[in-house]
């Protein structure tokens, strides 16, 4: 590559908009007509596709749109499924999943609003309120003093935000937030991941959050007018989020015909194998991205999301896991818990602690204090009856609990800490070596991580702990780039001891490492029976250099997978190998996955790089007409992104636009990463 920055990004969907490790391949676009094709030829060297990490991406701190039911997908509101469920929906009502949204009223705002300035990050900002209404006025959203009134309140346990709606209908967090438990008020972006909060500085609700905050929601973004026209059913979780769409079951037992027997038509998850009711949870409590959107309670994750896991986490001051692949920030539970032995031995789900989903307040449930082990016990009685020879604590002490030492509060929350849904075990040596917090000195914190690791060297010599030691030291060394990493993956992802998703991860590392070893166990994983393990593996193949002419037929083998989002990392790594055409079935298949691919973009309509990626998906596609439609708007939507107008000014070219190509190239800054490359392809164009 003789130009600054090849036009390459990854195939793994990714927290921050850093760029993972991609292969150049020395290919070129495949022909447009004419001259046209001519100058894409001469100037794309590499132009990869992906899914960018996008702003409904779930990072830690957010939910995400996991789908969109509305009365068009035979959805109901609430307050129908109340007319039956009187009690049920008394319960919710009073619950935390009602009220993750609210209109702003005396009866939800939880914060003083005192009628004075507060300053926030060196910035005042004067809170008051008048009769049942709330205003912020400050500098906000941009160095303009200004002032908003609250429309609504977002979260009512541990901290609140306040939005406001601005003229082109954003739903945007305002800078003031509440600290519930503290009782004291404190900047919106202080919680914010930093990149993010310098990258974002305003905090859109209606593009980032809605999916997951109410219930039967659709975006209504408009791209020619860039507004918004956001709807829902319900504010908060409600029923059909966990039930599915219920127009057939209220048709149903509103008809004349006596119902007999148990309802086929609603999804109850406790009767879901425990993988697919987990899922029913995973669809907002999981980091992950929206491939596919237009998932339902009891679909199969993997048909609509891409969990993303440690491997796929740049390098930043908060990140989302920890080196041993353990989640370290909330709202990733389930991610966690497909880790726990409780989940994959044991067949436990959510509903086996978490027993009544409709009222999910942990201080509510005293089976779930810190303090009781019932739940615990109920499955481990002879643990339990062990006693102290167990725990090595006194009976009656925090430290007898076993939340306490499986279960330490080591998931960064909003100003807080949650329990490791791993139920894992302590592992001391890797706070030494790795600074991951352990159980023991979450306790102990007069002693260091040395005198934890002595004391379970004594209790327990040949404890679990030697399984997350290997993890971490494996992962940590392979997100350096050590070659001597590349057995210790081989190892994790071929041990079927291990859980799935730790497997993914270290197959999800391969890539990294391109030559024949890391590729023969590449293509056993795209194999596999897990569909992390396998999506992981398609999108490896795609993305690490390897010889087309062998990941080629394993790419197309995996178009046929039982599940979506592999066929679509399948679908993505056959083009970047620049195969853009099949025949036959795999033909079939092949189109519908891009289908699939594209449908993100639809979700994701106001993400100017989610549509950057589009319009390089549609070049590589050989359609110039929709990459144009794509990248104009990207364009629309931020105006620094250059990128957009390099591709842009290349689809314009196979179009036989050349003036305007050549009008596009020119606005690129000398000092832009693409400039270079766009000199080139103005060279090539006549006049240039």
């Amino acid at each position: 590559m003789s130009h600054a920055t090849p036009v390459v990004f990854p195939t793994q969907p990714i927290l921050q908009r850093a760029r993972l490790p991609t292969f150049p391949t020395t290919a070129g676009m495949a022909r447009f007509r004419g001259v046209a094709g001519f100058a894409l030829a001469l100037t794309v060297w590499v132009a990869a596709v992906t899914w960018t990490r996008a702003q409904s991406v779930a990072r830690p701190g957010s939910a995400s749109p996991a789908t969109a039911q509305t009365s068009g997908q035979g959805g109901v509101s609430a307050a129908t499924c109340a007319k039956c469920h009187a009690s049920i929906h008394q319960r919710w009502l009073g619950a935390r999943h009602s009220k993750m949204l609210q209109p702003a009223t005396p009866a939800t705002v939880l914060a003083p609003f005192p009628g004075r300035a507060i300053e926030l990050r060196g910035t005042a900002f004067t809170l008051t309120h008048e009769g049942d209404r709330y205003f912020v006025r400050g500098p906000f959203p941009t160095a303009k003093e200004e002032v908003h009134r609250v429309e609504y309140t977002l979260g009512s346990r541990r901290v609140q935000h306040y939005l406001t709606r601005l003229p082109d209908g954003r739903l945007v967090v305002l800078p003031p937030a509440w600290d519930v438990e503290k009782g004291e008020w404190f900047h919106n972006l202080d919680i914010v991941n930093p990149d993010d909060a310098a990258l974002n500085p305003v905090q859109v609700w209606n593009r980032t959050c809605y999916g997951c905050h109410v219930s039967g929601s659709e975006k209504g973004f408009d791209q020619t007018r860039l507004s918004y026209d956001t709807q829902w059913s319900d504010f908060g979780t409600s029923c059909e989020r966990c039930h599915g769409p219920g127009a057939a079951h209220v048709a149903r037992y509103e008809s004349a015909v006596p119902v007999r027997g148990a309802a086929a038509d609603i999804v109850t998850p406790t009767r879901l194998s425990p993988e697919r009711s987990t899922m029913v949870c995973a669809q907002c409590h999981s980091l992950r991205d929206i491939t596919v959107p237009g998932f339902a309670a009891g679909d199969d994750y993997y048909d609509h999301f891409t969990p993303i896991l440690e491997y796929a986490q740049p390098a930043g001051p908060d990140p989302a896991y920890w080196p041993d692949g353990r989640p370290r920030r909330f709202s990733n539970d389930a991610i966690g818990f497909w880790q726990s032995r409780c989940f994959l031995k044991g067949n436990a789900t959510c509903t086996t602690c978490h027993r009544d989903p409709h009222e999910p307040d942990i201080d509510r449930n005293p089976s779930l204090a810190r303090t009781s082990n019932a739940i615990c016990s109920s499955c481990h009685a002879p643990i339990a009856e062990a006693g102290t020879r167990h725990t090595r604590h006194a009976a009656g002490s925090p430290g007898s609990a076993c939340v306490s030492c499986h279960m330490p509060r080591t998931v960064i929350s909003l100003r807080a800490r949650m329990p490791d849904h791993t139920i894992s075990v302590p592992a001391p040596e890797n706070t030494v070596s790795h600074a991951i917090p352990n159980a023991c000195n979450e306790c102990h914190q007069d002693r260091d991580g040395t005198w934890a690791v002595g004391k379970l060297a004594e209790w327990f010599p040949a404890g679990r702990r030697r399984r997350l030691i290997f993890r971490a030291d494996t992962f940590a060394a392979a997100k350096k780039g050590e070659p001597s990493s590349l057995n210790g993956l081989i190892s994790i992802a071929t041990d079927e001891t291990e859980a799935p998703l730790v497997r993914a991860n270290a197959i999800g590392y391969l890539r990294r490492f391109p030559g024949s070893r890391a590729e023969t166990f590449l293509a056993a994983a795209a194999s596999s029976e897990h569909p992390a393990m396998k999506l992981a593996a398609v999108l490896g193949l795609g993305e690490g250099g390897f010889p087309a002419a062998n990941t080629t037929p394993i790419l197309i083998n995996a178009l046929g997978d039982t599940h979506r989002t592999v066929r679509v990392g399948a679908a993505l790594s056959l083009m970047n190998a620049r195969v853009t055409k099949l025949e036959g079935q795999a033909g079939v298949l092949f189109e519908e996955a891009k289908r699939d691919y594209l449908s993100r973009a639809t979700l994701l309509s106001d993400d100017a790089r989610v549509l950057l990626d589009a319009g390089k998906f549609h070049l590589m596609n050989k359609d110039a007409a929709a990459a144009i439609r794509s990248l104009e708007v990207s364009l629309r939507l931020d105006t620094t992104l250059h990128a957009s107008r390099y591709f842009l000014a290349l689809a314009l070219v196979a179009e036989g636009r050349a003036v305007e190509a050549r009008a596009q190239l020119v606005r690129i800054p000398k000092d832009d990463p693409y400039a270079a490359a766009a000199e080139k392809v103005l060279a090539t164009l006549k006049g240039g």
